[in-house]
């Protein structure tokens, strides 16, 4: 499968793009959290495998509030549960976002790259003084490589 990436995205249109992500989390109504790498390792982890047991539990207490602490309340429970339930859904749409972002992101490199590559190869025949510069700097990116050795062709083994 060939994907081109056509299009670009401006400087203006990124920063469009970073202000809405902003207007996006100012306007939760919970503050999100960036955990370091020490603290997500020191928290309780509710995966995939606990989420029955979680929402089981989290439901068990609203519908019989004597077995909560009396800090609390049948509302928090229901906020919280319900906090959960839709945390991963955006969660689920944000991260497909971000996979295809990234995917873009890869292609679009990737093009890039060939372009740059085919560029060098055409520069490198090209023996005119205001190239030389150009052509350096971009043949360190292949300087501690070597020359590629060619496959040398084997001889096909005589048939009978």
């Amino acid at each position: 499968m060939e994907t081109t990436i056509n299009g670009s995205l401006t400087d203006t249109e990124r920063d469009s793009l970073l202000q809405a992500v902003a207007t996006l989390e100012s306007n939760l109504s919970f503050t999100t959290v960036d955990l370091s790498p020490q603290e997500v390792n020191r928290i309780a982890k509710a995966g995939p495998a606990s989420a029955t047991f979680v929402v089981d539990g989290l439901e068990l207490a609203s519908r019989n509030p004597d077995l909560v602490p009396a800090s609390i309340t049948t509302e928090e429970l229901q906020n919280r549960l319900a906090l959960i339930r839709n945390l991963d859904v955006v969660n689920g749409v944000v991260a497909k976002f971000h996979e295809k972002l990234t995917d873009t992101a890869l292609q679009a490199k990737a093009e890039a790259y060939e372009v740059a590559r085919t560029v060098y190869a055409l520069i490198k025949r090209k023996k005119s003084a205001g190239l030389r510069e150009g052509r350096d700097r971009l043949a360190q990116r292949f300087a501690k490589q070597g020359r590629r050795k060619t496959d040398t062709a084997v001889p096909a083994e005589p048939t009978e």
